[in-house]
Formats: C-alpha cells, sequence, structure tokens
C-alpha cells in the first residue's frame, strides 16, 4: 500500500523545525502525497482541554514532527481512529520517534512505501470521582496524581482490582505504561518496560517510607487510587497535562484502554539499540580500552 495523504503534527518551537518542514515538503510534493499540516500547542494551563480533537480527520498516516511530546500531543488528538503515527526527531531524547530530522529526504520515500512496522502501545482510560463530579482522561505515557501546590506530603491508598495494596506518603504516584517506562517513572527510579510487556508500573515519587519501590502489575486488571481524608489536596495529570484537581477522599481508577496508539518505526529500529542510543549506554565503564589508556 503506498501513503496518499499525510497528516504532519509539527513543533515549530523546536530548532530545526522549518529546515526539517521544508525537507519534508519537498519529499511529499515530489511523490504527490496530499498533505495537511497541524501545529502543536504551546504548554499552558488546560492544555488537556485545549487539544483538538482530530479523530474525524482521514489519512494513511501520521507525521509527529518534533519530539516525544510532539507525538504524545498527536497520539491523544487521533486516538481510537487506529492511524499510524511516526515520529520525526528533532527533539530531545525521542523514545518513540524513528527518523532523525536530518534523515527525512533519505527514509520518507520508504515510509511513503509503507516500508514501516507497527508496534502497537499499551493506554490508560482515567477515570476521577468524587461525590460531586465525575472526569474522564486518557494517556498514553502515564497518569500521575501529584502535591501540586500543596507543600506537605499527599496519603495515598492503592488498591489492584478488588486488592489491596499499600498506603503511600509521598510527593505522588505514577502509573505507567510500558511506552511512559522511559519518561517520568524512569527518573523517578521505576523500571525499564518492554513495550511488549503486558504491564503497568506504580512508582511513588519521593515516599517517605523507604520501602516504598516500583511494583509492576498486570496490565488487566485496575488500578485504584484514593487520597485519604487526612490527605491535603493533589492534582491529577496525563502525559504531563494537568487533568483535574483531586480532592480527599477522591478516587481515581485506572485501566487499559481499548485506544491502544499504534506507532511507526522503520523495520530495522530495535527497542533495545534506542535505549543503548539514548540513556548513552556504552559498557560498564570496568572494561579496558581499545586504544590508550583509561
Amino acid at each position: 500500500m503506498k501513503i496518499s495523504k499525510v497528516i504532519i503534527v509539527i513543533n515549530r518551537s523546536k530548532l530545526h523545525s522549518e529546515q526539517t518542514a521544508k525537507a519534508l515538503i519537498a519529499v511529499l510534493d515530489r511523490e504527490r502525497v496530499q498533505q495537511e499540516w497541524v501545529e502543536t500547542l504551546p504548554p499552558q494551563r488546560n492544555l488537556y482541554r485545549r487539544l483538538g480533537d482530530l479523530r474525524h480527520k482521514q489519512a494513511d498516516l501520521v507525521i509527529a514532527c518534533g519530539g516525544d511530546g510532539t507525538l504524545l500531543q498527536a497520539a491523544h488528538r487521533f486516538r481510537g481512529t487506529g492511524i499510524p503515527i511516526l515520529g520525526i526527531n528533532i527533539g530531545y531524547l525521542g523514545f518513540i520517534t524513528s527518523i532523525r530530522g536530518d534523515r527525512v529526504r533519505q527514509e520518507m520515500r520508504r515510509v511513503l512505501n509503507a516500508e514501516f512496522v507497527i508496534s502497537q502501545r499499551t493506554a490508560l482510560d482515567l477515570v476521577i470521582e468524587d461525590p460531586k463530579r465525575r472526569v474522564l482522561g486518557w494517556a498514553l505515557n502515564d497518569a500521575i496524581i501529584i502535591r501540586g501546590d500543596n507543600p506537605h506530603l499527599i496519603s495515598i491508598s492503592a488498591r489492584i482490582g478488588a486488592r489491596r495494596l499499600t498506603n503511600y506518603r509521598c510527593d505522588g504516584l505514577i502509573v505507567a505504561t510500558p511506552t511512559g517506562s522511559t519518561a517520568y517513572s524512569l527518573a523517578a527510579g521505576g523500571p525499564i518496560i518492554s513495550p511488549e510487556c503486558s504491564v503497568l508500573t506504580i512508582t511513588p515519587i519521593c515516599p517517605q517510607a523507604l520501602t516504598n519501590r516500583s511494583v509492576v502489575v498486570n496490565s488487566t486488571e485496575p488500578i485504584e487510587m484514593r487520597l485519604d481524608a487526612i490527605s491535603g489536596p493533589g492534582v491529577v495529570q496525563v502525559d504531563g497535562m494537568t487533568l483535574a484537581k483531586a480532592r480527599p477522599e477522591s478516587s481515581i481508577i485506572m485501566k487499559t484502554s481499548k485506544d491502544s496508539v499504534p506507532i511507526a518505526f522503520l523495520p530495522e529500529i530495535n527497542y533495545y539499540d534506542i535505549l543503548g542510543e539514548k540513556l548513552k549506554w556504552h559498557g560498564d565503564g570496568l572494561s579496558k580500552p581499545k586504544y590508550g589508556y583509561a
């Protein structure tokens, strides 16, 4: 199948965005591919609510031109459509992007001939409930409850399905998908999870108890977090965007979403090679150097 129409979501605040856009336009025009350009929204209050829903649009491929944050915005705006998303990295890390910005002219011809593979990525559905409201959310990377402007630790009870997990006193709690395991969860000490695994990770942020550590759970079971009555307020975020405030006795229920995300990669892209490149894994630091002295 040859690609005939693409939608490009671009972050024009990136340093090389104009140069990359020109290269992309040249390739798409030469191959006579119909194109539509959409700009990302900058960080702001209520960003989650302001993301325009693009699920009514038709295309063979969505191209996210920026970094991982650009691809996350594209995933939110096209969720549930089944349209593959290809990432072009002109950002910083780019764990879920496939092509470097300086390789667009060389690689896009292959992409337009559908020479890519699809990695179906787990996502999360959220429900926040308290006596006064019910708020729905969705996340590809992670869902987090944090203390926000509250200067004190928050108290959270966690359950896996019908079973109690534990109580946390911490700055926050992260529930991450395998895709999100290399984001905030990793910075908070969580494990790296291969995207093929059907699991979720629960990682506390700065817990008071030294024995509170990341827990890996089956993705088929819902996770419930509840702010205790004695806790201060918190904030619920999805993929770094504020979803809603959480009050004491608020309940946040998360489960695997039916709207998984099809991310396109060049066939030679290997997840473990990406880890080695992005995390600068160059060996154990103990081996003798090939040349010269240590």
